[in-house]
Formats: C-alpha cells, structure tokens, sequence
C-alpha cells in the first residue's frame, strides 16, 4: 500500500499521522479535507488497525460514497469496504436494525418521511380538536424535530418558548411519539435519538460499538447537532479516538439545529483535543480568498485560521448595482454570455447565489429569454412526488405487509372504490379485533369480516390486491430474489401505469409520471449492481437520501442555487447576487442570537465558491408585497477591501454604502425630533 504522503503538504501529513487521541482537524474551504480523512483512513490501516474497527461517517449519502471510492483507490476495494463508511443516519438505522427490540420496537420497524409525519400530525390535530386554521402541522413538526436534536422535550427547548406554536407541539409530542410506537415507525430524527436512548439504557449494546469502533473520524463536524455529539462521545467515552474534520466558519445551519458551539469548544467535550489547521486553499485565487478571510474576520466567535493560495492573485471582485431586480437578472444572464465567448467557459462554469428561493424567479425568466440554458438545484424532491411515492409504498407493503402508512397509502390506488367512510370502517374493524390493517383486509377477502358499506366489486379488487401483497412478499423474500426484475414485475402487476394514463389529462404529463416510475427502476437496477443489496437496504438508502438531484446527469447549464445550497460545490465564476440589507444579511436572521455572525458564514461560504472570478450584484429598488422599496446595500460589502474590488465598481459601492449611512443618519435626525419635540 503506498499512500504517497509525499504528496500531502506538511499540515495534511501531520493530520493523517495523527493516531490516538483527539484531533480537530480544522479545515479551512478548498483546504482538501477528504483527502486528509481518506488517506487517514489507509494509513490507520498500514499501522495495522483492522479495517473493520474504523467508523468514518459524513452527513449525505454523495459524500459517503465519494469517500468510499477515493478510499478504496487507495487502499482497494477488499479492505475499503471492510470499514465503516457512512452517514450518520445509515449508522443509526443499521444498529436500530439490530438492537431496536430492546426499546420495545419490533425489528421490522418503518422510517417514516415527511410526508407521513405531517399526515399523523394532521391526525392527531384533528383528534385532539385542535384548530387547524391555528395550529400548522408543519411548524409543529419544526418545534418537534429541533426538540429532538436538541435532545429534549419541546417544552424544555430553549429559544422557543414565545412561540405560538410551542404549547400546540408539547400536546402533540406526547402522541405523536406514541402514534410511531404504535406503527412500529420511526422518523428521521429516531435515527439518531433511539441509538441514543438504546447506549443510554443498555451499557452492553453501548460498549459493543465502543469496542467495534475504536478510531472514529467525522466529516463536516461544524454541522453536527446536541443529539449526534451525544452519539459520538457515547461512541467513543472508553478511548477518545476521535478525529473531527471541520470549519467553524461554514457553520451555517443553525436552522436544521447544527450547533457551532460543538465545534468551538470541542475541548469541554474531548479535553485535550490536539488542533491542525489546514488553510491552503488548492482552489481560489488569492484576491478571493483575501475577500474571504477580511469578511470573517469580523465574527467574534471563531478559531482564527487565514486561507491562502499558491494561484495567483486573480481578478478583481466586481460589485455591480443595478436600478431593480429585473435588471440586476437581465445583467447576470448577459454576463454570462460576455464570459463566455471571451473567456471559452461553459455554461456549467458559471453559478448564481441567492439568499432565498423566491430569488430565482427573475434569473429563469431572463436566462428563457437570452437562451441560457440554466439548472434550477433544490426544486422539488424526485421521492416527493405522487407517483414515485405510490410506488415505493407498493415496494415497501410487500416487503412488511404491517406498514400501516404505506398499505392505507395504496389501498385505493388505482380505485377500488374504496371511499373515506368504507377506510374508517376497516381502520374501526382493525381497532376492535386488535389487528393491523392489512390482516383486516384478509378478513374481509376471506369472509371473516363484514364491512358495511362495501361493494361485491371491491371486495374482489381487495382479493386482487391482498393476492398482489402476498405474492410479491414472498418473491422479495425469496433467498435468491432479483430485485430489479420483481419490483419490474410489482410495477407491471399493480397497474399504476395504466391507473396515470387514464386519470392524467395531459399525455406529455402522463409520459412524465410515467417516465418517473421507469426511473425507480433504474434507481434500484444501479443500487443492486453497486452493493448487491436488499430491496430493504434500497429502501432504507431512499428513505436517508430522498432526492435524485445529484444523481442526474450533468446538463451544460448555469448553476442556479441558494447559498445554503451551494456548501462543497466549487465554480469558475461565482454571481452573488441580492446583496442588500435584509437579504444577505437576511431581515429574520438578524433578529436571531448570533444571527448576524451566521449570515456572515454564509457569505463567506458564497465567497469561497468561486474559483476564479467574482461578481456581486445588488438592486437599488425592489419589489415586495407588490410594493417598491428602496433598499441599502448588504453592510457585508463595507467590510470588503477596496483594493480587491475593480476600480469601476469600488466607487459605485462606496456611493451605495454613503447612501445607506445617509439614510440612517436621517432616520436618526427623525427620530430624535419625534422624541424631543418642542
């Protein structure tokens, strides 16, 4: 095995040579941080570590598979897949898979997407006779999943206790939990939290993966929350092998309950912690990163670190200022045209940044109508729509019968002419005999049970589907069970093509839904050729990972994305655009502790995008609410020095950031007056 550390620089080496004890590798952006974990992990494995007792885990499904194939280069793919690479999540479902009996689970238990969690919200709202016109099962849900990051009880969350919602999701919590219990169903959150609570109250279970696990790294440790660094340091208490990669200054997702802190004072949690600082940067040039590292240096509550690079000092950063938004979009769409033809870049070089979603409307219409071809990134999730769900609900009744949200799901798709009334009916049968939902529908196909209301006819389209289930539970169980060609034959049998043909007026939406169902296939074809796997290990891997986004090919368009969206993507040519007071920073960010310092991260996250040029771009009016309104530019544009910015464009930004002192100087002066009036 040679790892060729030669080739690291000294920092990278010093990390990888790093054995015992805890290591904060503290990776600046472009600093190379996976090939530091992957080479970690050979060289743990040339020390003669056994591979089996390496746990290397990440946040996505793209970034563990990546590390998998780099480390398998390395290493081989015999030895790479005897460790342990894999998300968070993944590693909480494969030992709830295993142990979740002890929590009184039963081992074939369901993971539960969004979806199904709002629907047992809206049940319960409904039982409890809550107003559905106050209480929004989304927002419930919010306070519900933060609460179980946070490893607490809604009522114990702290930050939220003047939330309208918070009284609504503590009544809710309590039956919410037992709903999941009762389905034998857990959500995405359990996935850590239930892992959590077996290490807690089962010391064997715990020290069996302590002992399994003897060197842990984590990837992205900047985004971890309470609950995951719980799961570590149960992981790891008896020998704080522990290596954490990651920035404090992309710490940028607060929102989904990530905590900075974690990483900023890994000491209290790891005493001892040994720190290397990666701050070359192998992508940027030096004019962007001098931006970026003049940016941030304005965060109080950071470890300091200065990314540098051996590229060059690069273009001038351009600071554009536009009349409104419609011409700030009309100006981007024709840039990328100017770039493009003088500089030979493709379309795909180039990526537009914004705050928020709504954002993007402008950018589509402008780049429609110059003939830009352009890649929208975070629309909707490809397992988020109704067809690809009615499929997979199919998939996963036959594989567990007992999945109440899924068979009531397919019940009546397509029609059995099963209506609402005749569904409680059979849900009120199933309650009184003490019976699942599918083992009720045996009843009624075979006489047992009287379902008043029910039609001969769908009693027979009830015989079809139960006949359906059966067989196909028995084929996906089967030992040596293809599972491409029977979840073919699933989709053939059960007629959801057809049942979209004759119910989709449109033929070109028709043909698209149906190309959807096609794509399941194809989707569960390459899961099967990469692992060999399970038609519950595909499920599983879906359930974690629900969008196809990053696997779709690579179309030759603009990138068009929010910042959040963009973190560990890297272009040629970088717009920024929207770079206004109440934008970026965002107006509701600011009102948040340690908001200000959050959206500062998330400009230098845009920032650290580009590799070799950088435009920013900000309008002086804007609509909103159908209203005109002037804005002022971003204060984060003040912070930037002069002498990086085009000349052209310095000036203008200085005229915008007079204006805005201008106007809070006026602002003042009036409110002065109002409180001191003669």
């Amino acid at each position: 095995m040679d790892l060729q550390l030669h080739l690291l620089n000294p920092q990278q080496r010093e990390a990888v040579k790093h054995v015992d004890g805890p290591l904060l590798i503290l990776a600046g952006a472009g600093s190379g941080k996976t090939r530091v974990i992957t080479h970690r992990v050979g060289y743990l494995i040339q020390q003669g570590i056994a591979p089996e007792n390496i746990l290397a885990v990440s946040f996505t499904n793209k970034a563990a598979t990546e590390m998998g194939e780099r480390v398998a280069g390395l290493i081989g793919k015999t030895l790479a897949e005897k460790s342990h690479l894999s998300t968070f999540h993944s590693l909480g479902a494969d030992i709830l898979r295993r142990h979740i009996k002890r929590l009184g689970y039963r081992s074939s238990f369901n993971i539960i997407d969004q979806g199904d969690q709002t629907a047992i919200v809206k049940d319960i709202i409904k039982e409890l006779k809550l107003d559905p016109k106050i209480v929004d099962p989304r927002a419930v849900l919010f306070i519900i999943s933060r609460a179980k990051m946070a490893f607490c009880t809604p009522s114990q969350l702290k930050g939220f206790k003047l939330n309208p919602m918070m009284p609504f999701a503590q009544r809710v919590f309590t039956h919410y939990e037992s709903q999941l219990k009762g389905l034998n169903a857990v959500d995405f959150d359990d996935l850590i939290c239930l892992p959590v609570k077996l290490f807690d109250e089962h010391e064997d279970v715990r020290q069996k993966y302590g002992k399994l696990f003897q060197y842990v790294m984590v990837d992205e440790y900047q985004d971890t929350n309470k609950t995951q660094l719980k799961f570590l340091e149960l992981i790891v208490r008896d020998h704080h092998n522990i290596c954490v990669v990651g920035d404090d200054d992309q710490s940028i997702y607060a929102f989904r309950g990530a905590v900075s802190g974690n990483i900023l004072e890994i000491d209290k949690t790891f005493p001892n912690t040994k720190v290397i600082k990666l701050e070359q940067n192998y992508r940027s040039t030096n004019t962007i990163l001098d931006a970026a590292n003049a940016l941030i240096s304005n965060n109080r509550y950071r470890k300091e670190k200065t990314l540098w690079s051996d590229k060059g000092k690069g273009e001038r950063i351009e600071i554009i200022h536009c009349e409104d938004e419609r011409e700030e979009a009309e100006f981007v769409a024709a840039e990328v045209e100017n770039l493009r033809f003088k500089h030979r870049y493709a379309y795909k070089d180039f990526a537009v940044l914004y705050r928020v979603n709504p954002q993007s409307r402008l950018f589509e219409e402008a780049f429609r109508t110059y003939n830009v071809p352009y890649r929208l990134i975070g629309g909707t999730e490809f397992f988020d729509r109704k067809e690809v769900k009615d499929f997979v609900a199919y998939l996963k009744t036959a594989l567990n019968p007992s999945d109440e949200l899924s068979i009531r799901r397919i019940v009546n798709v397509p029609s059995r002419s099963i209506g609402a009334t005749t569904m409680e009916r059979i849900s009120n049968y199933a309650a009184e005999q003490e019976i699942g939902f599918y083992e009720a529908l045996e009843d009624i196909v075979n006489d047992i049970a009287e379902i008043q209301g029910l039609r001969h006819n769908s009693r027979e389209h009830l015989a079809d589907f139960v006949a359906l289930i059966r067989r196909f539970h028995e084929r996906f169980s089967a030992p040596d069970a293809r599972v491409h060609e029977t979840a073919r034959a699933m989709l053939e049998e059960s007629h959801l093509i057809s049942h979209i043909r004759s119910t989709e007026r449109s033929p070109k939406v028709a043909n698209r839904r149906i190309e959807n169902l096609q794509e399941v296939l194809t989707s569960i074809s390459e899961f099967e050729k990469r692992s060999g796997g399970t038609l519950e290990g595909y499920l599983t891997r879906i359930t974690l990972d629900q969008s196809t986004e990053n696997d779709q090919p690579e179309i030759d368009g603009v990138q068009c994305m929010t910042l959040h969206a963009s973190k560990g993507l890297e272009f040629p040519v970088v717009f920024m655009v929207g770079m206004e007071d109440g934008y970026l920073p965002h107006a509701r960010a600011q009102k948040e502790p340690g908001g200000e310092e959050e959206e500062r991260r998330l400009a230098y996250v845009g920032i650290t995008r580009a590799k070799e040029r950088l435009v920013m771009t900000l309008a002086e009016i804007r609509s909103r609410f159908g209203k005109e309104i002037e804005c002022l530019p971003s204060p984060f544009l003040a912070q930037l020095p002069k002498d990086l910015l085009d000349s052209n464009t310095a000036d203008a930004s200085s005229t915008l950031v007079d204006k805005r002192e201008e106007q809070n100087r006026k602002y003042l002066d009036a409110l002065h007056s109002a409180i001191f009036k003669e």
